[in-house]
């Protein structure tokens, strides 16, 4: 032996792993594995540097003798980890990932190469015919600002003709005082989808897009309409009648978007658009060729313009004479307005100018909060159509304050409002009420205020925005003991307008003052707020008709019957026995819960049925919001409503139905 140590161990090493060991080609796979880590470590040194010749030598002097250490183990052995003795070795290998000894043969890095035999060629079955259809084009009048759980889900309108659809559409209530009903019905006219058209048949008169935009915009939403039009160019450029609908919405709501109401005038001629156009320029201040109009200057350049609209048939004499003060003429002076278009009650609005008495004898809510926007109205006039605007709920209760409180009080009436209350009930007296309550600063003094407040809300008041500017009166107060004669009419309110922590604070103060009857008919109202107290809570089912049946009258039985079917209908199980209690003495035999009411239609009443039990969610609302019409669940009996909440509950739509529910239970607690 000669040479250095270094050169001994180099030929040690090329010894180890010039030849493979037995197991043939393993052997290699191991010596190429190395081969290529020596080579990283080796371009690594070069790189950085760092490793001297002694450190090399350690490094030598530091691999073990024997077989390579196996990296990774052989892919059979993954998948069978504790099956085989290997030839030549004599053991187990217990754990896959163990390094066999000095004595164990090297296991393979890569399974063995095989050669593949084209002895036999597998067979492969044809495929299946396969058969071809050729989808319809997309409907456009599908489109919606709302999907899935902000709208009714993703296919509304499955299982329901388009022309059923399109006849029930127009019958949709548009002047109810329920914000349950108005909220549902927004919801499906804005989802998206479409119900699908019967085989052959023809295209409707009207499309389903452009009936979804004209009933949007006559019940009091003109954005929602909006939103919705602008995703239907083609059914708003072939429906004249949807898009003067549109318009005159966003006239009446203000202020108008002309650049909008432009765009939707291009496929249509005639007077009516040619007055919009008038009006956004007169409006604009621009005149004829663009330029502003001086102060007392006449209308230059549109001259002609007028002339042509005064001469045309069918015309707005009332609007002309607005129109002429808004390019420079003198004020309008109009005796009477009984039946004012969108466009003049817009164009006086713009002015500020004043209104005539008669302008009270509109029955259109939406023109009546055309009226309550004006500022230069008589205060008078301008609260009462703001509270009946508010009723029908085309009024927010932030603009009826600001008209309750634009109403002058005369003399000492703020002093003496209780005695006002008692021989008036009318808007103007609201409004006082709302005035001293703003300028009273005694506890005892405000306590009284609120109480008056309370008695003067007519039902369907109580769920829309009047009664939620008496709710906010309350909230200025504290539920404590001197305010406990206002509790149970406190927790009603509070309860009907969907407020359900503050309607529990006075109901919890009504259960500790008043255990009366005006407190128990409280109790199916505050479980269909809260949901079922445990144990019943202080009353209970039991208690609650003990309560309430004490001395009852007939009408007063059909209350608590119906007060029992709503809870039914939230998922509270009534006993036989409570429904016995509540039926005539004479007769001994309850009416049956789900009985149709003769004055509900019994198409409808049919069509909710089948529809919620085939979960057609579009369907359903259909026929509940029909079902309801403009009475709204205040107004509707209380079968009827306790049936359409089951129905919506069926079909998923169970936040609808407890607002429906809680609104018609409101009407029974009183």
């Amino acid at each position: 032996m000669s040479g250095s140590p270094a050169d001994a161990g180099d030929a040690g090493r090329r010894r180890r792993f010039a030849a493979p060991p037995r197991g043939g080609r393993a052997g290699a796979g191991a010596v190429s594995m190395f081969a290529a880590a020596s080579l990283v470590l080796a371009l690594s040194g070069v790189v950085m540097g760092a490793v001297t010749q002694a450190q090399a030598q350690a490094y030598t002097q530091a691999v073990p003798s024997g077989p390579p250490i196996r990296l990774f183990p052989p892919p059979e052995r993954m998948a069978v980890p504790d099956v085989g003795v290997r030839a030549g070795v004599g053991r187990v290998l217990d754990d896959p990932l163990a390094s066999p000894g000095p004595s164990a043969a090297p296991l393979p890095l890569t399974p063995p190469v095989h050669t593949p035999s084209f002895d036999v060629v597998p067979t492969v079955a044809p495929p299946s015919t396969i058969a071809v259809e050729t989808l319809g084009p997309l409907d456009p009048d599908g489109a919606g600002p709302l999907e899935g759980v902000a709208g009714l889900g993703g296919d509304p309108w499955r299982g329901i003709p388009r022309a059923e659809v399109l006849a029930l559409l127009p019958e949709l209530p548009t002047l109810t005082p329920s914000p349950a009903v108005k909220e549902l019905q927004r919801r499906l006219l804005l989802s998206r989808g479409s119900p699908a058209a019967a085989p052959g048949e023809s295209e409707p008169a009207r499309r389903f897009g452009a009936l979804r935009v004209e009933k949007l915009a006559a019940m009091g939403d003109p954005r929602g309409a909006a939103d919705l039009a602008a995703l239907l160019p083609e059914a708003m450029s072939a429906d004249e009648a949807a898009a003067r609908a549109l318009t005159d919405a966003e006239l009446l709501a203000g202020p108008l978007d002309c650049a909008a109401a432009t765009e939707r005038a291009k496929p249509f001629s005639g007077p009516y658009w040619q007055r919009v156009e008038l009006f956004c320029r007169l409006r604009a201040g621009r005149i004829g060729g663009g330029m502003p109009t001086e102060a007392g200057a006449a209308p230059a350049g549109d001259d002609l313009a007028f002339q042509m609209l005064r001469e045309q048939p069918g015309g707005d004499p009332d609007f002309l004479r607005v129109a002429e003060a808004m390019a420079g003429g003198p004020a309008p002076r109009l005796r009477s307005l009984k039946d004012p278009s969108p466009l003049t009650l817009a164009a006086l609005r713009t002015l500020q100018a004043g209104l005539p008495p008669d302008v009270l004898s509109l029955t259109d809510p939406a023109r009546l909060a055309a009226v309550a926007s004006n500022n230069g109205a008589d205060p008078a006039t301008r609260v009462t159509a703001a509270e009946r605007a508010a009723t029908a709920l085309f009024l927010d209760s932030r603009r009826l304050a600001e008209a309750y409180r634009a109403a002058p009080a005369k003399g000492d009436e703020l002093l003496r409002l209780k005695d006002a209350a008692a021989r008036d009930r009318t808007a103007r007296t609201r409004a006082l009420v709302q005035q001293a309550m703003l300028a009273a600063m005694g506890g005892g003094r405000r306590v009284e205020l609120a109480g008056l407040a309370l008695e003067l809300l007519d039902p369907p008041m109580l769920t829309g925005p009047v009664g939620a500017v008496v709710a906010d009166m309350l909230d200025t107060l504290s539920p404590t003991p001197d305010a406990a004669a206002l509790a149970p009419a406190a927790a009603r309110l509070c309860f009907a307008l969907g407020r359900a922590d503050k309607g529990k604070r006075w109901y919890d103060l009504a259960l500790r003052s008043r255990p009366t009857v005006e407190v128990a008919r409280l109790w199916p109202l505050a479980v269909i707020a809260l949901g079922p107290p445990p144990g019943g809570g202080v009353l209970g089912l039991a208690g609650w008709l003990d309560e309430s049946l004490r001395g009852a009258d007939l009408e007063a039985r059909a209350q608590v019957a119906g007060q029992l079917a709503l809870l039914q209908a939230m998922g509270l199980a009534v006993p036989e026995e409570a429904w016995r209690r509540t039926a005539d003495p004479e007769e001994m035999a309850p009416t049956p819960a789900d009985a149709r009411p003769p004055t509900a239609d019994p198409a409808l009443w049919q069509r909710l049925a089948e529809a919620s039990a085939d979960r057609r969610v579009g369907e359903t609302a259909l026929a509940a919001l029909l079902l309801l019409g403009n009475a709204g669940p205040a107004g509707t009996p209380p079968a009827v409503v306790a049936r359409v909440v089951g129905a919506l509950r069926a079909v998923g739509l169970d936040s609808d139905a407890r607002a429906i529910a809680r609104e018609a239970a409101a009407a029974l607690a009183g």
